[in-house]
């Protein structure tokens, strides 16, 4: 009788499995085999090592799934005797097995571990197989990053808000002293210094607020093309001769809706961040396309809807991005630059512009292959930017032209109106109050809605109502309503560090006039004398 494989040419290694017949376990067709299934897979030999794992597996299982590593360590230490238990049965009894592991490259979650048994004669004794998780890995980065990013918005949208009360409150009390030091004084180029410091510093909360998403915006029909082209000379200007530009607009069939001033200030941050990476010299490309619905998969972004969109690609030769600083580049304070060489908000500024226009953006190195969609720029060193927004179909084919509005006329000074305050903050209050009555006003102060409508309908005279937008309890918006509906005539003023945007919304719907803080005082003036005399006219 002939002796089976089985029988002959099976012995047992030290862990007591059965060494099957070997015909070689770096065969092509193995190999190939393996390469091209859909599961992350690999492969044990008779000595119970790793003898070869295909993409997926190194993917899933991290870049220790190589020739000659035992199984056993890929997992977490509790798991192991599992995972051993397993691999036994599958070779000893050839019984398949599934377990639940935790990975040693991912911790905190359990993994599908299937093992399957291999007859003898192919000189492996087991595969090792788990669910393909790259896509799950890359959705996972996207998402994780979006929360990030949400939570630090959140955080810095508070942070502006409590800051721009500070900057309002310093920037009128600076200039309630300059009119006390006038120019010659002594003091006049401190409290000036001041001044131009709060300034700066209501700069970089304007900034932040960008970020969080939470700046006022006009929104309107935009055709990128002619707002791209009308910022060529200043992007020149901006980058020297020392960088070559090249701008491709070619042929839009979309526009987009968003605020043409934030556009233009991602398009500015980011030719300035793309020089400062180049070090003043390299080539940098802008580029426009249209990205349609049906190309969208093919970009790799799971978390962009399969819509029209217009994408704006900046391209530089500069020293690229850093793979471990890649999901940090856009968090606000994020910088690379030497201390006191930037405020690392310039990135930061143009993701909650490109977030609050309903778009997303990418960084990726300009050495690989262009994404489908077409960017339009030649591969190389440094880095490119990609920006996609949602297109929005033209009637007619003809696209809109962007008129900038026109500057509003200020109205003549006022004096002698009786002013009714309300601001929940006591140092903004006070301040503002003092301010006020020094520039002619009758002002009444309330630390909340509440008080403010107690006062109104104890008979209290009042030409103009300056509310600030949020407070507790009952907002500005709303005790605007309330105050309109028992006084027609009443002027007022919102102000605020950041209003949410239904707030905004009901603010624009109502046509009140709208003070972002910080501003200084000679703008409330301002404001509070454009509210008399519109609500006088009508």
């Amino acid at each position: 009788m002939t002796e089976s494989p089985d029988d002959s040419d099976t012995d047992t290694n030290a862990t007591g499995w059965p060494v099957p017949y070997a015909e070689g376990v770096q065969s092509p067709w193995v190999t190939q085999l393996l390469m091209t299934l859909p599961l992350a897979m690999a492969v044990i030999d008779r000595n119970g090592d790793i003898v070869n794992a295909n993409d997926a597996m190194l993917a899933t299982a991290g870049p220790d799934c190589r020739p000659g590593t035992r199984p056993e360590s890929l997992v977490v230490e509790d798991d192991v005797p599992v995972l051993r238990d397993a691999l036994a049965r599958a070779v000893t009894r050839g019984q398949p097995g599934e377990i639940r592991v935790a990975m040693a490259n991912r911790r905190d979650e359990k993994q599908l571990l299937t093992i399957t048994p291999v007859p003898p004669g192919f000189g492996i004794v087991a595969l090792l197989a788990m669910r393909d998780i790259r896509e799950q890995l890359r959705l996972e980065a996207q998402v994780a990053a979006a929360t990030r990013m949400q939570a630090v918005g959140q955080l810095a949208g508070g942070v502006a808000h409590d800051f721009n009360n500070i900057l309002t409150a310093m920037l009128t009390i600076t200039e309630q002293l300059l009119f006390a030091h006038p120019p010659g004084d002594p003091d006049f180029e401190d409290l000036d210094q001041i001044r131009r410091n709060a300034r700066r510093a209501a700069a970089l909360v304007e900034q932040l607020l960008a970020f969080a998403r939470q700046q006022p915006r006009r929104q309107q029909l935009l055709d990128l093309t002619a707002l791209i082209e009308g910022l060529r000379p200043l992007i020149a200007q901006l980058l020297g001769d020392r960088i070559a530009i090249s701008i491709d607009t070619g042929g839009l069939a979309h526009a987009v809706r968003a605020d043409a001033g934030q556009v233009e200030q991602i398009i500015v941050n980011l030719a300035v961040n793309a020089r400062d990476a180049m070090g003043g010299t390299g080539e940098l490309g802008i580029a426009i396309t249209d990205v349609p619905a049906a190309e969208i998969r093919a970009l790799g972004h799971a978390i962009i809807p399969e819509s029209d969109h217009v994408g704006i690609h900046v391209a530089d030769t500069g020293s690229g991005i850093p793979a471990a600083i890649a999901g940090k580049i856009f968090e606000p304070f994020f910088t690379t630059k030497p201390m006191g060489q930037g405020t690392g908000l310039g990135l930061s500024t143009v993701y909650g512009i490109v977030k609050q226009s309903g778009g997303y953006i990418f960084a990726r190195p300009r050495d690989g292959v262009p994404a489908r969609g077409g960017d339009g720029i030649d591969d190389g060193r440094g880095t490119v930017f990609s920006i996609y927004l949602p297109a929005v179909p033209l009637r007619g084919g003809v696209m809109p032209r962007f008129e900038a509005p026109p500057a509003p006329l200020l109205p003549p000074k006022t004096s002698g109106l009786k002013v009714l305050l309300v601001e929940d903050d006591t140092a903004v209050r006070q301040i503002l109050a003092r301010g006020l009555q020094r520039a002619g006003h009758d002002v009444s102060s309330a630390a909340d809605a509440s008080e403010a409508e107690a006062m109104m309908l104890g008979g209290l005279p009042v030409d103009v109502l300056v509310s600030d937008v949020m407070m507790p309890g009952v907002d500005g918006v709303e005790l605007v309503a309330r105050a309109r509906a028992q006084r027609p005539g009443l002027a007022a003023v919102l102000m605020s560090g950041f209003a949410e945007v239904p707030l905004h919304r009901a603010a624009d719907a109502q046509g009140e006039r709208f003070l972002a803080k910080p501003f200084a005082l000679a703008d409330l003036l301002a404001a509070i004398a454009a509210a008399y005399q519109g609500r006088a006219s009508v």
